[in-house]
């Protein structure tokens, strides 16, 4: 989701109430290369199932595919939208919106949801491929919506989560939170578990709603500012918080991997992390991917810090994903790294594509590859 922030600082801040500037001086910066591929034992062999080009730069990495009905439904930037058979990779339909779309397609009872970039959220129906409605929420939606039975909900990049309905498009209820002075351009997607809504934002903070009226329950810190400058103290929450063992898990930017405890409303545990990407929970463990390519993992039995890994410092890595008891994650060389979530051990390699791989997804037996390019690699062991 955010390929660029490890290029350069500038191209990922954005100031909603300040401009940055920065000046070089006459001496060069040394430039610190990404760690060099180990060698390893292949146990888990990789194979490359099929491959699908889209178009478009997915360069935020918000263009991720969603399933329906035995179905993969992908968007790309350049407005195309395609029902794939997730075996074959052979296309059922694609149609074409003749817009510019900010993120994935979001599915469910029936319908399937895309924003473009003017901050218009729209509903198809999924069998005629038909424009049921759409809605301006005055800012990009830079993740995936989410679809329920009678809401969809989606953040925007002013700050804002909005709940939709899913029949019509008009605004049942919004919350807008206070947006700090620099935030990491980017948002993430809310979960919707027992009735309530679960979501982080950029001030760094998780809070949780009632799905069908939007009533506040509560929200809480995933970490405090601490910095005495405006960068230091950029905490955005930025991925989806996830739900393990009746705790709910979030991370943010130069701050922390948080559990927060739902019937006490309140955070319980804690441990120093950065990350852009939601935590990924297999093998009884938590796992975070660090911004900087160092990856961290705790027990979840007692959040005891279990391996750290920097064997992928400074490679780019992508979101990562659980399959089939081992954690897939992708670098800016093409490769799909297989890592055995209990040693933190590399077990499988294959390098799937000629760009920066920016998210992997899962689905039955197979994982799917989105690089930056906005194309599709199908893998398998």
């Amino acid at each position: 989701m955010k390929n660029n922030i490890f290029l350069s600082i500038i191209l990922i801040l954005i100031s909603s109430c300040s401009t940055l500037a920065f000046w070089e001086d006459d001496t060069e910066d040394e430039v610190i290369e990404p760690v060099a591929l180990k060698s390893f034992k292949d146990e888990y062999p990789l194979s490359i199932e099929w491959k699908k080009s889209f178009k478009g730069e997915n360069g935020l990495g918000s263009f991720k595919p969603s399933f329906y009905s035995g179905n993969m439904l992908v968007a790309d930037p350049e407005g195309n939208i395609a029902s794939l058979n997730p075996q074959s990779g052979k296309e059922n339909w694609k149609i074409n919106l003749n817009r510019e779309l900010a993120s994935g397609v979001a599915s469910g009872f029936g319908k399937l949801v895309v924003s473009d970039l003017n901050g218009f959220v729209i509903a198809l129906d999924i069998d005629t491929q038909e424009i049921i409605w759409e809605k301006n929420i005055g800012g990009e939606v830079l993740s995936n919506a989410v679809v329920s039975a009678s809401l969809i909900l989606v953040k925007n990049s002013v700050g804002e989560l909005v709940a939709l309905s899913a029949s019509s498009g008009e605004t049942k209820w919004s919350f807008r939170s206070q947006l700090p002075a620099l935030t990491v351009r980017g948002t993430g997607e809310s979960i919707i578990e027992n009735g309530i809504v679960f979501s982080t934002f950029d001030n760094g903070r998780l809070a949780a709603f009632q799905l069908e009226t939007g009533f506040f329950l509560w929200d809480a810190p995933i970490s405090f500012v601490e910095g005495s400058s405006e960068l230091e103290n950029l905490i955005d929450g930025d991925s989806a918080p996830v739900l393990a063992k009746q705790l709910i898990f979030a991370t943010n930017y130069q701050g922390n991997l948080t559990a927060f405890d739902v019937a006490q409303k309140r955070p319980v545990w804690n441990a120093d992390a950065s990350s852009f990407y939601s935590p990924i929970v297999t093998n009884n463990m938590i796992i975070v991917i660090q911004d900087d390519g160092s990856i961290l993992s705790f027990s979840l039995a007692n959040l005891s810090p279990s391996w750290t890994s920097e064997e992928y410092l400074r490679r780019q890595l992508s979101s990562g994903v659980a399959y089939k008891n081992l954690l897939l994650v992708g670098d800016l060389d093409g490769y799909v790294h297989a890592i055995n979530p209990m040693t933190g051990i590399t077990v499988g390699r294959k390098k799937v594509s000629g760009n920066p791989i920016m998210n992997i997804v899962t689905f039955r037996d197979f994982a799917y590859v989105i690089d930056l390019e906005s194309n599709v690699v199908a893998i398998q062991l």
